[in-house]
This record gives structure tokens, C-alpha cells and sequence, in this order.
């Protein structure tokens, strides 16, 4: 009973029990195929974290597309993770490409409203690499 009443609190904020049920069940499922990454609640709903640190997976992502030929060995270096932390975040990037790209771009869109509403002529670009 206890487990249920914690349920449909957590389902409040996701819809139907059922839909959070699924959620949580796909959750467990990745967190067993890759244990290097685990889920928490943000403003921008649930994300993707490297397992232990307060990385977003889909910051990494969005290194990977300033420098797609970064390696694991580069990831681990630059972000201070154990080898086996950024090859499993790898991967997990590599399973869920498209679910990583839709967070970074959260992720840059919200930082750009953010600045616009602090900043209120600020303005983004694109520079061009040499």
C-alpha cells in the first residue's frame, strides 16, 4: 500500500500511474544496461546524468558535436570521470542519440532565456571555426 500511495505521488508531476510506472520501469532498465548513468527530476523533466556527478549526459553530448572525434579516453580526461564512466556514457549516448540531442537542446535554449531575461539585449551567434 505504501508503495502505491508513493506511486501516484510520483505521478502527479507525470501524468497516470500507469505512465509513471513505465517511466520508472525504463528507467531501472537503462540504469542496469548502463550503470554509469542515472535519472533525476529538473525543470526540464527528467535527465539523464553521468552516475555520481551533477553532468548532464547531454552536455557531453553537446561535446561530441563541438568535437566529434572525441574519444572515451578525451572525455574521461576532460570531465574527471573513471574510464568506465565515460565509455558507459558513450554508449548510452550512442543508444540514445536523438533523446540526447532534444536535451541539449533544452539545454541551450534555456540558458539562451535565461540571458535573454538578465541580459535584455543579448543576442546569440554562430563564429565561425578557422
Amino acid at each position: 500500500m505504501e508503495m502505491r500511495r508513493w506511486l501516484e505521488r510520483f505521478a502527479k508531476r507525470r501524468g497516470s500511474v500507469g505512465m509513471a510506472a513505465t517511466r520508472l520501469l525504463e528507467e531501472a532498465r537503462r540504469r542496469e544496461d548502463f550503470p554509469a548513468v542515472e535519472f533525476r527530476d529538473t525543470r526540464l523533466g527528467r535527465v539523464a546524468y553521468v552516475q555520481g556527478t551533477r553532468l548532464q549526459v547531454a552536455f557531453i553530448y553537446g561535446q561530441t558535436l563541438d568535437d566529434p572525434s572525441l574519444t572515451t579516453n578525451q572525455i574521461a580526461e576532460t570531465f574527471s570521470l573513471p574510464q568506465w564512466k565515460a565509455a558507459g556514457v558513450w554508449a548510452y549516448i550512442e543508444e540514445f542519440a536523438e533523446e540526447c540531442r532534444k536535451e541539449w537542446e533544452d539545454i541551450a535554449s534555456s540558458e539562451a532565456r535565461e540571458l535573454r531575461c538578465r541580459l535584455p539585449n543579448f543576442e546569440t551567434f554562430e563564429v565561425a571555426s578557422l
